[in-house]
């Protein structure tokens, strides 16, 4: 039995491993060798992350916007409430804005980035594009610079597995941004 979050690599078995958004996945077969038993017959799922989905993408949470539609000034939600109670203001629909453009505005009470990530995912996206593979979905927290080189981390399990196959990525197709998953790591 293979370890958890590892895939299976029994000598003479195949298995599939796969890469980052754009990057070769490969088909692997396990090798008779005293390291496979050492590692329960298992290797590597993937190359492993080297940042935080946090890191890769930034921080989301809640705001204060400018309600100028055009507008991009905004404030911490928390910087917010602190300085309208100095400003000695309680009333919960009175209008206080701390936009220096628009000093007549009003604050929005809004979800968004409140720290910038590592990863420029819009340089990811024109890279995949420039390399002919489609791109839907996804967003920084996969971006290729937030892994391992797969390669790097087969070159570790080399006594133990045989690589057959090297698949070239066409297209990746992954959940939008915008989609909230409980369950990720």
């Amino acid at each position: 039995m293979p370890r958890s979050d590892a895939t299976g690599q029994f000598p003479g078995v195949r298995a599939f491993v796969g890469a980052t958004m754009g990057e070769d996945s490969v088909i692997l077969r396990g090798l008779d060798a005293p390291a496979s038993a050492e590692l329960l017959h298992s290797t590597v799922h993937g190359a492993g992350r080297v940042m935080s989905r946090t890191q890769a993408a930034g921080r989301m949470g809640t705001r204060a916007e400018c309600n100028d539609r055009n507008c991009t000034f905004w404030v911490s939600w928390a910087q917010y409430r602190h300085d309208r109670e100095r400003a000695g203001i309680t009333a919960a629909k009175a209008p206080f804005t701390l936009c220096p453009d628009h000093p007549d505005g009003t604050m929005l009470k809004r979800r968004g980035r409140v720290k910038e990530g590592r990863i420029d995912f819009d340089a990811v996206q024109a890279e995949l594009s420039g390399r002919g593979i489609e791109l839907r979905g996804g967003a920084a927290d996969e971006a290729p610079d937030a892994y391992k080189r797969l390669d790097t981390v087969l070159a570790a399990h080399a006594d133990t597995i045989e690589v057959l196959h090297r698949l070239r990525p066409i297209g990746v197709a992954m959940a939008p941004s915008d989609t909230v998953d409980p369950f990720k790591d």
